[in-house]
């Protein structure tokens, strides 16, 4: 195996490796410290059975629950019994009847850290590019380590032990969840608390955790003044500086740690076909900064 970095804040490709095959312990460990040092991996042309998947996120850690099991929300109905209950179909796919194939459509998929919604968020996120779109559906990481190192010291020392609050309301393309009403003041909007800086359980590096902008709030400040700060940090942390973007090819894996990045999907064409399997690994108890 050999590790290409890209030369932008985050991201590495590794190749000459089949993962559909065994992962002896050795290169198991090869590929976990590349995710640690890179944040994000690729690995090109792999075609995996969703049983492959869910093994090759073992590498990475423990077993972890999708975003609908997280929610309380158990499998989607419309999921044949082939898929697994820990597997996340991505698609905007309608079969013939109507059914959906995935979730998640065609529209842009906001910055956002995956599940930051619940107590104890996912660490490793993998997705598998089954059919893709050949305009459109790129995706895009942020380095949030190197945006909390840069951060201006004004609003270091503002947010420094502040939490905020993480809504369960919308997911990433900004959809509003049917178990929840449009909310009003995000002060109030239904959610979960975490530090605004972690400390990433690996590394024992600090980084921003700041989840997705939509409904975000600031315990402790006033509306308008999160709101102002919020603003401010997003702008900081949104820099292309930052930012590694990833044009998707039928066979691709991505595998990101959503403790120290965040991700945004472009849209596509409505009439194009995009599918993608996803697994996950549990997280951890997150230790403030």
């Amino acid at each position: 195996m050999e590790v290409i970095k890209t030369d932008k804040a985050l991201g590495a490709e590794i190749i000459d490796i089949d993962l559909s095959k065994n992962v002896s312990k050795a290169e198991q460990k090869f590929i976990f410290d590349a995710y640690t040092d890179n944040l994000v991996l690729l690995f090109k042309g792999q075609s995996l059975s969703f049983d492959d998947l869910l093994r090759l996120r073992e590498i990475f850690g423990a077993a972890g629950l999708t975003a609908n099991q997280l929610l309380g929300l158990g499998r989607k109905k419309y999921y044949p019994d082939e898929v697994p209950d820990d597997i996340t179909i991505i698609s905007n796919i309608i079969e013939e009847g109507g059914r959906p194939r995935g979730s998640l459509g065609n529209g842009e998929a906001f910055w956002h850290t995956d599940s930051s919604f619940t107590e104890v968020p996912i660490s490793a996120s993998l997705l598998h590019a089954i059919e893709v779109s050949e305009v459109g559906g790129e995706t895009s990481f942020l380095n949030m380590y190197q945006a909390y190192d840069d951060l201006p010291e004004r609003l270091r020392v503002i947010v420094s032990g502040r939490y905020a609050n993480h809504s369960k309301v919308h997911s990433s393309d900004g959809s509003l969840r049917p178990e929840y009403d449009e909310p009003t003041n995000p002060a109030t909007c239904p959610g979960i608390k975490h530090p605004m800086i972690r400390v990433h359980p690996t590394t024992g590096r600090k980084c921003l955790y700041l989840g997705r902008r939509l409904n975000s709030y600031i315990i402790g400040l006033g509306l308008d003044e999160s709101e102002e700060v919020l603003d401010e940090l997003w702008a900081h942390t949104c820099q292309d500086k930052y930012v590694w973007e990833h044009k998707w090819e039928v066979g691709d894996i991505l595998v990101w740690d959503n403790r120290c990045t965040m991700h945004h999907r472009n849209a596509f064409p409505s009439e194009a076909r995009r599918l993608m399997h996803k697994s996950i690994t549990a997280g951890e108890a997150i230790i403030a900064g």
